[in-house]
């Protein structure tokens, strides 16, 4: 039964993309056809070759995708041990609300980020894009990082500094070895939002900022599913991946310094 299970969820998962993969390589895929006719690469050469706007999105949705991991993940880092390891004033509140950005529909929450991206000038840039990413990826770091520090024993540090490390060797030696998969789930995971997001980009980057989402969505929008399908499948392709890539290192990096764990 669990088998069973498995396969019916591959196949829930690979279905669309092989359907999306025909779509960008077929010029006829319609109901009730069970399979496509005329083949061609137009749709590759026009995606790759011949739109101007190409390189220069994927290129965008790297950089802003790359740095919202990077900032994310550094903050969730830094939010989680604070929860986890320090008594404040406020830490209820904030173990409270980090998540709100979660539940409030996406048009309100970044009609409300424009405003004061306006007054703080930073419409139409790169800076406030990737903080109204941060907004969202934010709260999945801290739940990532959260358990990792709750599951590493104050024996441990107390130990160290005993020894004689300081802090960075603290952090370098121990606390970033023991939280290495959260480390490259959180990257991960707020690369892709950052990847995929279209209505946030839009709306702070003003349409000067191009990135493959806001690309796609036009042909998408317009039914030209040959190019929206090209599209979509470097789109895929490229947050896969990511993720494949995540994986391997963190499975490496975990086997390296699997003695820490005994």
């Amino acid at each position: 039964m669990k088998k069973i299970f498995l396969v019916l969820i591959a196949i829930t998962i690979t279905l669309p993309i092989v359907f999306i993969l025909l779509l960008s390589l077929f010029s006829y895929y319609r109901f009730p056809l069970l399979f496509p006719k005329d083949f061609t690469t137009e749709f590759w050469k026009t995606a790759l070759l011949k739109n101007p706007m190409f390189i220069p999105s994927l290129l965008n949705s790297l950089i802003l995708a790359i740095c919202n991991g990077f900032l994310s993940t550094l903050v969730g880092i830094m939010t989680a041990r604070a929860l986890v390891r320090h008594n404040f004033k406020g830490k209820s509140f904030i173990k409270t609300i980090y998540t709100i950005p979660l539940f409030i529909p996406s048009i309100a929450l970044f009609l409300g980020v424009h405003t004061v991206m306006i007054r703080l000038r930073l419409i139409n840039s790169y800076i406030g894009i990737i903080l109204a990413h941060m907004i969202i990826s934010i709260p999945y770091a801290v739940s990532i990082f959260i358990p990792f520090f709750q599951g590493i024993s104050l024996d441990i540090e107390d130990a160290a500094k005993v020894l004689g490390c300081r802090t960075i060797g603290l952090y370098k030696r121990i606390i970033i070895p023991l939280i290495v998969p959260g480390i490259f789930l959180s990257f991960s995971i707020s690369f892709l939002i950052s990847f995929t997001e279209y209505f946030s980009t839009f709306i702070i980057g003003g349409g000067r900022v191009v990135t493959l989402a806001t690309l796609m969505y036009p042909y998408i929008n317009n039914f030209d599913l040959g190019n929206g399908a090209t599209l979509g499948v470097i789109f895929i392709g490229t947050n896969l991946l990511v993720f494949f890539i995540a994986e391997y290192i963190s499975r490496k990096k975990l086997k390296t310094d699997s003695y820490l764990f005994e």
